[in-house]
Parts: structure tokens; C-alpha cells; sequence
């Protein structure tokens, strides 16, 4: 047993020296290069795994490789919930509040598999598909103003950034006059660097204001999710108030940034490889397809997910330790080149088959709105094309391009076109 437990410690060593570089290298690409930096994902994969550093006094194991990512992240012995000892952050989500402490994505089974459970009928392919009659006439509402605006228009506060919100809330059910709200909460609850007391008094309206909305569902029912829902877990008595608050929270926050930001970034793609766009316009590729690559290339989580191990996990061969943090990059691992012909952002290239990649992470934490990000993707970006299709960008050049560097995933700040 020492002997063993020698050699996995060695291994270990070896792992960290011959990856030194991955101490000093940040887990975000250069602000200088943020869409296109083949290099920085080289650099990634040069090693399997390797530590890397996270401030003062933490550090965390990276895997970066498709096989590893997707082996850690189909582990449920590593933990997603952040009191987890060795979780790789500092400070808690939501200031602390346990609205956000106890959400679907930060919970382990048996409470995420009892949270998910309850919803997930209302995500399935199938489901969705209902949906899509709604989600387009939101899309057209949006699209249909735009030439209204003063131009140029910002594509992204004024298209890319509402619909996510709007069509959540909409299937909810929540008020039309309450909505608004959603939209400037959930915008500030995906700020990195709100401060934290801010971020529990934001996090506080959010809960008060879904029980508000849950009480008054319960009185006058609708024909929405969010009633739907309420009657079921009146039947079986299944959630707690915070556990429902947590639950509306996780569905209004969860899908609207990696939904917002695909958008823009999508069109801002489909703009610089007019190649591309022509080969949709045509039918010789299809959309579907598309926007799957586009997912895969824009990997717009970039932070993570992140995970702490809970007991000795052998990882193909490198071992994590009980109390150790983990990122599993997916979005290196949906550059790698083993897997995958183009990694450049500016070679995008539609396949003729759907690529397999993990956009949406893997494993029991796999996004439960996957399919209507998708069915979002699936409408807003063709639409604004067939609708607007003499659109350009107003800097062609990319020279004054900004990003949403304080959010956890990536995102255009604004991206200022003409229709």
C-alpha cells in the first residue's frame, strides 16, 4: 500500500513539473485574443492535466483533454457543491445566500436529483418542440423593432441579451409587468464582480419575488409551467419554499447567459465567414448543424464546470486526491485536436454531420435546458439573417470589439451593427 500510494504521489510530482507553465497561466484566454488563440489552447494540452494556480493559497487540478473532461464530469464522486472541502472558489455563490448555495447546479444528488426530477419533463426534446410556436413569435417580436432603434444598434443589449429571459419567463408564467425585473436581476446575479452583499440583496428580491408569484399561481392558476409545477408538489408535498425559490431562480438564471451570448457571438461569427453564411442561405449546409459547431467552436462556458473530489478518484491514470479541487475545461476540450479537425475560431467551417461536444457539460450536471438554448439558437440566428440580410458590422476589423469580462461565461459586451 505505501508503495503504491508512492508512485501515485510521484505521479502527481511529475504531473506538476512537467506542466510548470499552467501555474502561471490563466484558465481565460489573453483579453487580447479571446475569440481566436490557438496557441493558448496548445498550450492547454501540452499536458493532460496539470495544476494551476487560482490565487493566493488555492490551486486546482485542470484537465483539458475531451476523454478526461468527460470522465470527471460523469464522476459523481466529484462533488459540484461548493462547501465541498478543496472546492476550487473562493467565497460563495450569491454572497452565501441559500437561494444560490442550494441550486440546481450546486447541489449533489439526492437534493439535485430531486430538484431536476421536477422539472425535467418540462426540458425534454419533445417538450420544447411544444414551445416552438411561442419562442418564434418572441423572436419576431424583437426582431420587428429593431429598425426602429437609431442606428447602428447595439445587436446585443437590444436582441441577444432579452430573449432567453423573455421566453423563460413567458413559459413560467410570470407577469408581464414583473418581467422586467427578472431581466435586471438575473443580469446582475451573472456579474462576477458584484460585490457580495449587493449579490445577497439581489439574490434576496429574486427569492421574494418568485414566492410572490408562486403564492399568487396558487390562488388564480394559469395555463404555465410554473403552475403546473405547483399543483404537482401540492400533491406530493416535495419542495420547501426555499427549495422553490431556489428552483425558479436556477430556470430564469441558469439558461440566460450561455443563450444571450451564443447569439451574438453566433452572428458575429456568421458575419466574418460570409463563405459560411452563404452556404446556409443556399442549402447546402444545414442550420441545425450549425449551430452545433457554432456551440462547440464559441464554448462560451469558460470557467469551469469545477468540482471537488470526495474521495482518491483515478482520472485515466492521474490520481485526485480526496479534498482537491478539479476544473474540467470544456472548452479546451472542445478545441482538441484529437477529436476535433478545426480548432480556430477564424476557420469556422460547417460540418456535414453534428459534431458530438460538450457545450453543455456532461454527466448528471449536463444542462437541463439544452434543448431550448438549442431551439433559441435554432430560430433567432437564421431569423435575423433572412429578416435583415443586408446587416453588416460596423467594425469589420474587430478593432474596438469589447467583451463581458465580468461574467462567468463568454460574451460580447456589445456589437454594434447595421441592418
Amino acid at each position: 500500500m505505501e508503495s503504491q500510494m508512492h508512485e501515485d504521489n510521484s505521479a502527481e510530482a511529475d504531473a506538476a513539473e512537467a506542466c510548470p507553465h499552467l501555474r502561471q497561466l490563466s484558465f481565460t484566454p489573453p483579453a487580447d485574443r479571446p475569440l481566436d488563440d490557438p496557441e493558448y489552447f496548445g498550450e492547454l494540452r501540452r499536458c493532460p492535466v496539470g495544476e494551476i494556480g487560482l490565487g493566493p493559497d488555492m490551486k486546482a487540478w485542470m484537465f483539458t483533454k475531451f476523454d478526461d473532461v468527460k470522465a470527471v464530469l460523469g464522476d459523481t464522486r466529484f462533488s459540484a457543491n461548493p462547501t465541498t472541502p478543496g472546492f476550487p472558489v473562493r467565497g460563495l455563490p450569491g454572497g452565501g445566500h441559500p437561494i444560490s448555495v442550494n441550486g440546481m447546479l450546486r447541489v449533489d444528488a439526492p437534493l439535485h436529483t430531486k430538484l431536476r426530477r421536477v422539472v425535467t419533463r418540462y426540458f425534454t426534446p419533445k417538450a420544447v418542440e411544444g414551445y416552438r410556436r411561442r419562442v418564434t413569435e418572441i423572436i419576431d417580436e424583437h426582431l420587428e423593432r429593431l429598425p426602429d432603434l437609431p442606428q447602428p444598434l447595439d445587436l446585443v443589449s437590444e436582441f441577444a441579451l432579452s430573449i432567453p429571459t423573455t421566453v423563460i419567463t413567458d413559459l413560467l408564467g410570470i407577469p408581464i409587468e414583473t418581467a422586467p425585473r427578472f431581466h435586471e436581476l438575473t443580469d446582475h446575479m451573472t456579474n462576477l464582480v458584484l460585490p457580495l452583499d449587493e449579490m445577497h440583496e439581489v439574490v434576496e428580491e429574486f427569492a421574494e419575488l418568485s414566492l410572490q408569484i408562486a403564492d399568487q399561481k396558487a390562488k388564480n392558476p394559469g395555463d404555465d409551467m410554473l403552475t403546473k409545477i405547483l399543483e404537482e408538489q401540492e400533491a406530493v408535498g416535495g419542495l420547501t419554499r426555499i427549495q422553490l425559490a431556489s428552483l425558479v431562480t436556477s430556470l430564469i438564471v441558469g439558461g440566460h447567459d450561455t443563450t444571450a451570448n451564443m447569439i451574438g457571438l453566433s452572428v458575429l461569427t456568421l458575419l466574418k465567414r460570409p463563405d459560411q453564411l452563404a452556404l446556409l442561405r443556399n442549402g447546402e449546409r444545414d442550420w441545425d448543424v450549425a449551430v452545433e459547431e457554432l456551440l462547440r467552436v464559441l464554448s462560451v462556458a469558460r470557467m469551469g464546470p469545477r468540482r471537488a473530489a470526495m474521495e482518491d478518484i483515478d482520472v485515466n491514470g492521474h490520481v485526485v486526491r480526496a479534498g482537491e479541487g478539479v476544473i474540467a475545461s470544456i472548452w479546451s476540450a472542445n478545441h482538441d485536436e484529437s477529436y476535433f479537425e478545426r480548432t480556430r475560431w477564424a476557420d469556422f467551417a460547417i460540418p456535414e454531420t453534428k459534431p458530438q461536444h460538450m457545450a453543455f457539460s456532461f454527466g448528471s450536471h449536463q444542462c437541463l435546458g439544452q434543448s431550448l438554448a438549442r431551439l433559441e439558437l435554432a430560430i433567432a440566428v437564421p431569423k435575423i439573417f433572412e429578416r435583415y440580410p443586408e446587416m453588416e458590422l460596423v467594425d469589420p476589423a474587430l478593432a474596438n470589439l469589447s467583451y463581458r469580462e465580468d461574467r462567468a461565461f463568454f460574451g460580447l459586451k456589445e456589437l454594434l451593427v447595421t441592418l
